[in-house]
C-alpha cells in the first residue's frame, strides 16, 4: 500500500505539470550529455579551463577558490551595514524538479522516509518524507561541494552525522587546474537539520592547500565502539585518519606522509596518494585503499588495499594481477555475507574483484565492454564510479560509471549482466527512462528491491532493482542542485517562462504557470545558449558545439514544430563547448552565431524548413571570418542605434561591427587586452557605452567605454583585490547595463563566488555590493538575463538553480526603427543569378506573410515562406527549386509577397 500511494503522489506530481500531446510532432534529437564524448572526452574541461588560466602562466591559480572565498568575506563585512537597504530581494525559480550532481547519499537508519543528499555543488538537502519535497539545510554563503557523507548508527548516536567536502576530479566549475577544493568535514548534531565545519578540519588559511581534509573521499563510522567513543574514520587526501572524540582531533592511521603534520603549507607537489577509501562492515572489519597515483604521478610503495580489525593495525591484502597504476577505487560489502567484497578500481586498466573469506577472484574480464550487447563500462577517467552489492544477494552486485549495470552471479560471466540506468540501452545518445548519466551512489531501502541512485542528473528511486526492465522514478521534487550555463528570459511584459542550459542536463523551459517552480525538458546534451522571441513565437536552444534548434509551442504548451538551424559548412569541433548566440532585437528573425572562429550571420532564421535534423545553408552566411588562430567567446547587437555588433575573442580583442545587418559590414579593433572575453553587453539606451567581462584569474577582470570602443576604462573597482588584477579577486562570468527613467543605470555582474551589482561606474574606485548573500551566497553566476518592460531580472548559478527578482524606475526599451506602415521592397539581387536569389524587404509589425514563386504562366513552383515575420528589414532567398526540391529550368519567374491582404512582387531571372 505504502508503495502504491507513493507511486500515486509522484504520478499526480508529475502530472500537474504536463500536457497531453494533441498531435503527433516527430521528436527532436539530442546529444549525448557527459563530461565529453568519446572522441573528445575532455572537451569541457579544457572549456572551462581556457575560461580561467592566469594569461601569463597558462595556468590556474592553486587555490584559488579558497582564496576568492575568504576576498569574498572582506567585501560582505565592508558593506554589511548598508546590505539591507540596497540589495534586491530574490527568490528562488528552480527547477524543482531537475537535480544537479549528487554524490553523497543516505537514508536515516530510524526512518526511511528521511533521506539526505549532497550536491557537488548545490549543499545539503534532507527530505522527511521519502523524496517527494526537500529543504536545504546548508547555507548558500558556506562551502557547498559535497563529496561524502556518514550517519553514526549506534543507539543513541543516530543524530550525528558528517559530511566531506572537496571534490578533486571533475567539477566543471573549477577545471583542472582549479580543483574545487573543500573546507573541511561538517557535523551536524541534530539529525542532519543544521550542520558545523569541525575546526580540527579547516585550517582558515586560503594561501594554500595545506590540509587533507581540502578533499574527502569517503567517511566512515565503527558501528561497534563503545557509546562513549565517537570513532569516525576518514579518506582523505593523501591519508586515512582517525578521530576518537567526534572530530576534535585527528590521527594519520594509514599513508604517507603523514600530511595532518605536514608543516609544509603547500600539499601540491605531495607524493602522496590522490585517490584513497574506507570502508567498515557492521560487525567492525576495516578496509583501506591508497592509490599509487599522485600529484607527482606514481608512488608504488606500500599502496594497494588494507584490511584492518582494530584500525590501528593494517595488513596490505592486494592481489596478485591488481593494476599497477591505480587511480581512484570504491568497494562495496555484502550485507548478508560480510567476508564477502567487491572491489572496483581504474588505472592502467579497469578492475573488478571479488573478495571472499581472503581469497581474490579477478572479475575484470565481465566488465561490459565493447563487445557487449549494450555500451561499455566508461568512469570517464573515474569521475563517475560507484559500487554495491544487494542486501539479500552476495551475487547481485550493481557497478555504475556513465551507466548503471547489474550481475546476477558476481560478475562470474557475462551474460548475467544487464544495464539498467544511465544512458537508454537501444540508444546511447538518449537517457534512460527517468534515470541520468554519470553514476556516484546507491542506497537500499528496508525492502532491499527499492533502491536510490545518485548521479549527476540528482536522486532516483527504482521499486525493483531485481526487474528485467528496471523502471525509475525521479525524486528532485524541490533538490535544487542543478548546475546552469545559460540562462533566457521570456520577452513579454509579467511573462514567466525563463530557458536555461544546464551542465550534462540538457535544456529545460520553466513553465508559464506564475508561482511554478517545475521546468520541463526539451533538448538533452550540455545545455547552450539559449533566445526567445517577442510573444513566444520560437525559442532557440542548443547543446554542447552549437547544435541549435528553432522551437515553437502551442496554446498548452506541447511544442508545435522545430527545426535545426545552425549552419552547414561549420567544422563542429571548432565550435566553443558552449557556443555563443544572440537573436537581433531589432529583427528577431536574424542570429548571429559564433562558429568556427568567424560571425555568422542568418538574416532569415523563420524560412529554414521545419522537422530537418540535419544542418542548413539556407540564409547564413560569414560576415566576419578570423585569420588569427583565436575564438569567439562573446558577442552582443545593439538596440540603440541599431546593427552595432561588438564581440571578444579567447585573445582577449575586441572588435566592433558597424552595419552588421548589411552585405558587407565595416570592422574595427578597438580594444586589445589579454586574456578571455566571457561577455559584452552593450547599452540598449546608447550603443556607445559597452561593458566587457574577463573571466581569467589575475588580469583586470571589468571594462567600460563610453565612446563606442575608442577607449575604455578599469571599472572592476573592489572586485580587484590590486590594482593590475592579480590577487583573490573572482572570475567575472557574465555583466549586464540596465537603464532606469532617471537617467541613472544598474550594473550587474555575475562571477564565480555570487552576484554583484554598482550603482555608477567610476573607473577604479567603483563599488561592487554582492546581492543575495543569505540566497544566492557564494554560488558560480554563469548568466544573467533581463526584461526591460518590466524590470524583471534572472540569474542562472552553477549547482543553486536560478534566481528571480525585480528593478523598479526601469526604462523600457523600444526598438526605433522608422520603417513607417507600409511594407517596404527593395530590389532582389543578383538578377540574373545563378545559386541564390535574395529579396529583401521591410515590413512595418509582426504579421503572417507568404512569398511565392511562380512560372510565367503564374503557376505556383514553390513556397518560399508563410509564418508569422517580425517588424524591420526582413531578407529571403530562393535557390532555384519547386516545392519537391527539384532544379527548375532557366528562365524569368517572378515573386509574389502577401502580406495584410496586398501582394507584393517583383522579376528575376535564372541563369545556370
Amino acid at each position: 500500500m505504502r508503495r502504491l500511494i507513493f507511486i500515486l503522489i509522484l504520478f499526480w506530481i508529475t502530472a500537474c505539470h504536463e500536457k497531453k500531446v494533441k498531435k503527433e510532432v516527430p521528436l527532436l534529437p539530442t546529444s549525448p550529455s557527459s563530461i565529453g564524448t568519446k572522441e573528445k572526452p575532455n572537451a569541457r574541461f579544457e572549456y572551462e579551463k581556457t575560461l580561467l588560466v592566469d594569461p601569463k602562466t597558462n595556468n590556474i591559480p592553486r587555490d584559488i577558490h579558497k582564496k576568492e572565498l575568504a576576498f569574498s568575506k572582506t567585501i560582505q563585512s565592508n558593506q554589511y551595514s548598508k546590505l539591507r537597504t540596497r540589495s534586491l530581494d530574490w527568490s528562488l525559480a528552480g527547477p524543482a524538479n531537475v537535480g544537479g550532481r549528487t554524490r553523497a547519499l543516505a537514508i536515516d537508519v530510524r526512518d526511511e522516509q528521511i533521506i539526505l543528499a549532497g550536491g557537488v555543488s548545490g549543499g545539503m538537502w534532507r527530505s522527511t518524507n521519502g523524496g517527494l519535497s526537500w529543504s536545504r539545510t546548508t547555507q548558500a554563503s558556506i562551502i557547498n561541494n559535497v563529496s561524502s557523507l556518514v550517519q553514526d548508527t549506534r543507539i543513541g548516536k543516530r543524530d550525528i552525522w558528517y559530511f566531506g567536502t572537496g571534490e578533486l576530479n571533475g567539477n566543471s566549475a573549477r577545471a583542472p587546474g582549479a580543483r574545487y577544493r573543500g573546507d573541511g568535514i561538517f557535523k551536524s548534531t541534530d539529525g542532519g537539520e543544521s550542520w558545523d565545519v569541525l575546526p580540527s578540519t579547516s585550517t582558515g588559511q586560503p594561501a594554500s592547500f595545506d590540509s587533507p581534509f581540502n578533499y574527502t573521499w569517503n567517511l566512515a563510522i565503527d558501528p561497534t565502539t563503545d557509546f562513549a567513543t565517537d570513532e569516525v574514520y576518514a579518506a582523505t587526501y593523501g591519508n586515512i585518519v582517525k578521530s576518537t572524540d567526534g572530530g576534535k582531533t585527528w590521527e594519520k592511521v594509514l599513508g604517507e606522509p603523514n600530511l595532518l603534520v605536514d608543516g609544509s603549507g603547500d600539499l601540491n607537489n605531495s607524493n602522496a596518494s590522490f585517490y584513497t577509501d574506507i570502508l567498515i562492515t557492521p560487525k567492525g572489519k576495516m578496509f583501506a585503499y591508497l592509490s599509487t597515483s599522485t600529484g607527482e604521478g606514481f608512488n608504488g610503495n606500500n599502496k594497494g588495499i588494507f584490511i584492518s580489525e582494530d584500525g590501528e593495525n593494517w595488513d596490505n591484502i592486494t592481489p596478485s594481477g591488481f593494476t599497477s597504476f591505480s587511480e581512484r577505487l570504491v568497494m562495496s560489502y555484502a550485507p548478508s555475507d560480510e567476508n564477502i567484497l567487491y572491489f572496483l578500481v581504474e588505472g592502467s586498466t579497469i578492475q573488478l574483484w571479488k573478495y571472499a573469506n581472503g581469497i581474490w577472484f579477478n572479475r575484470s574480464t565481465q566488465i561490459p565492454d565493447e563487445n557487449s550487447s549494450f555500451e561499455a563500462f566508461d568512469s570517464q577517467d573515474s569521475y563517475n564510479m560507484t559500487i554495491k552489492v544487494h542486501p539479500d544477494d552476495p551475487d547481485i552486485v550493481f557497478i555504475g560509471g556513465t551507466n548503471l549495470y547489474r550481475s546476477t552471479d558476481g560478475y562470474a560471466t557475462e551474460v548475467n549482466v544487464s544495464q539498467i540506468g544511465g544512458y537508454a540501452v537501444e540508444n546511447e545518445n538518449e537517457l534512460y527512462a527517468n534515470h541520468h548519466p554519470d553514476q556516484h551512489e546507491l542506497v537500499f531501502l528496508d525492502n532491499s528491491n527499492e533502491m536510490l541512485s545518485a548521479n549527476d542528473g540528482g536522486v532516483f528511486k527504482t521499486f525493483d532493482n531485481q526487474s528485467s526492465s528496471v523502471s525509475w522514478v525521479s525524486l528532485n521534487n524541490g533538490y535544487v542542485t542543478s548546475q546552469f550555463y545559460t540562462i533566457a528570459l521570456s520577452k513579454d511584459t509579467g511573462g514567466h517562462e525563463i530557458v536555461g542550459g544546464l551542465q550534462d542536463n540538457g535544456t529545460y523551459l520553466k513553465s508559464q504557470v506564475e508561482g511554478s517552480s517545475n521546468w520541463n525538458s526539451v533538448l538533452g546534451g550540455d545545455g547552450g545558449y539559449c533566445a526567445t522571441t517577442p510573444k513566444g513565437l520560437y525559442w532557440y536552444m542548443s547543446f554542447q558545439e552549437a547544435g541549435i534548434f528553432k522551437i515553437s509551442y502551442d496554446s498548452e504548451g506541447n511544442i508545435d514544430s522545430w527545426a535545426k538551424v545552425d549552419p552547414t559548412g561549420v567544422d563542429r569541433d571548432n565550435h566553443l563547448f558552449i557556443a555563443p548566440f544572440v537573436l537581433d532585437p531589432n529583427n528577431y528573425n536574424r542570429m548571429y552565431l559564433a562558429g568556427d572562429s568567424a560571425i555568422w550571420r542568418n538574416d532569415n532564421l523563420t524560412q529554414i524548413r521545419f522537422f530537418k535534423q540535419t544542418t542548413t545553408s539556407t540564409n547564413w552566411q560569414v560576415i566576419e571570418p578570423i585569420s588569427q588562430p583565436q575564438d569567439i567567446t562573446a558577442l552582443d547587437v545593439s538596440t540603440t542605434s541599431a546593427h552595432i555588433l561588438y564581440y571578444g575573442t579567447s585573445s582577449g580583442n575586441i572588435y566592433r561591427i558597424t552595419n552588421a545587418n548589411q552585405p558587407v559590414p565595416l570592422t574595427e579593433q578597438v580594444f586589445a587586452h589579454e586574456g578571455y572575453v566571457s561577455s559584452i553587453c552593450i547599452d540598449p539606451n546608447n550603443a556607445e557605452n559597452v561593458l566587457v567581462s574577463y573571466s581569467n584569474y589575475n588580469i583586470v577582470s571589468l571594462y567600460y567605454s563610453n565612446d563606442g570602443g575608442q577607449s575604455f576604462i578599469d571599472v572592476g573597482g573592489n572586485l580587484e583585490e590590486n590594482i593590475d588584477g592579480s590577487g583573490n579577486g573572482p572570475s567575472i562570468r557574465w555583466a549586464e547595463i540596465i537603464a532606469l527613467n532617471d537617467g541613472g543605470y544598474k550594473y550587474f555582474v555575475g562571477t564565480s563566488i555570487g552576484l554583484y551589482s554598482a550603482d555608477e561606474l567610476i573607473e577604479q574606485s567603483t563599488t561592487w555590493q554582492q546581492e543575495g548573500i543569505d540566497d544566492i551566497g557564494n554560488s558560480v553566476v554563469t548568466m544573467i538575463d533581463y526584461r526591460s518592460s518590466d524590470g524583471k531580472i534572472v540569474i542562472a548559478t552553477h549547482g543553486n538553480g536560478v534566481f528571480e527578482s525585480s528593478l523598479g524606475n526601469t526604462k523600457e526599451i523600444i526598438p526605433n526603427k522608422q520603417i513607417g506602415n507600409n511594407l517596404i521592397v527593395n530590389s532582389g539581387f543578383p538578377n540574373p543569378f545563378v545559386n541564390e536569389f535574395h529579396i529583401r524587404f521591410t515590413i512595418p509589425q509582426l504579421n503572417p506573410l507568404a512569398i511565392h514563386v511562380t512560372d510565367v504562366s503564374g503557376k505556383i513552383i514553390r513556397t518560399i515562406l508563410s509564418t508569422q515575420q517580425f517588424d524591420g528589414d526582413v531578407t529571403v532567398s530562393w535557390d532555384g527549386k519547386n516545392d519537391s526540391g527539384g532544379l527548375v529550368q532557366n528562365g524569368l519567374y517572378h515573386y509574389m509577397i502577401i502580406y495584410q491582404g496586398k501582394t507584393y512582387g517583383g522579376k528575376m531571372l535564372l541563369n545556370r
